[in-house]
């Protein structure tokens, strides 16, 4: 089962990566780095609430085992009777028992393994539409402003702190040095 999660996990994040492969630096890096992020919680998110249902699913078979089993079972293998009370064995496991539903209210594993996977399938759909200049990133905006409005909506949606002044920045400097890197070269070819 855990295989499977794990093969599931490794399948999103490819399915992920290759969704960024048109987008430019810094943009790249930072959509995969907060897929990356998001699917492994996720998944980590996803394991810990099956290893709590399951460890309290066998912990209460063990209860009604011990209630239901019959002390001359055990006395065959020579087991001290103070181990053979039923009640100590009960409160015992119900104790783990009321452990495992405390980490799953605490941790809330199952709601944030399905927010976490709720964000992933947005943002993988984001992508998509800006890939394809889909909605608000149709044909009619010039490249920089779907760039901008698109890592807009992706870090609305993450709530990822992040300056867009800075990416914006970035993005000037960028062009800015591929200018002069073409005028130099340009300025060589002429001499």
């Amino acid at each position: 089962m855990f295989r499977q999660l794990e093969e599931n996990k490794q399948t999103e994040l490819k399915d992920c990566i290759e969704l960024t492969n048109h987008l430019e630096e810094p943009t790249k890096t930072f959509v995969q780095n907060t897929f990356q992020k998001n699917i492994v919680s996720m998944s980590k998110n996803e394991k810990n609430y099956y290893m709590t249902r399951i460890a309290e699913l066998i912990l209460s078979s063990v209860i009604i085992a011990v209630n239901i089993v019959p002390l001359e079972l055990f006395t065959a293998f020579k087991i001290p009777i103070i181990l053979l009370d039923a009640r100590i064995w009960t409160i015992l496991f119900s104790v783990c028992i009321l452990f495992c539903i405390a980490l799953d209210s605490l941790f809330q594993f199952r709601d944030t393994w399905q927010q976490q996977k709720e964000l992933v399938r947005e943002l993988k759909n984001e992508c998509l539409k800006y890939q394809y200049q889909l909605g608000a990133y149709s044909n009619d905006r010039d490249e920089m402003e779907r760039k901008v409005m698109f890592l807009q909506r992706f870090l609305e949606m993450t709530g990822e702190k992040y300056s867009l002044f800075e990416y914006h920045k970035t993005q000037e400097t960028k062009i800015k040095a591929e200018i002069q890197e073409l005028q130099k070269t340009e300025k060589q070819e002429v001499a």
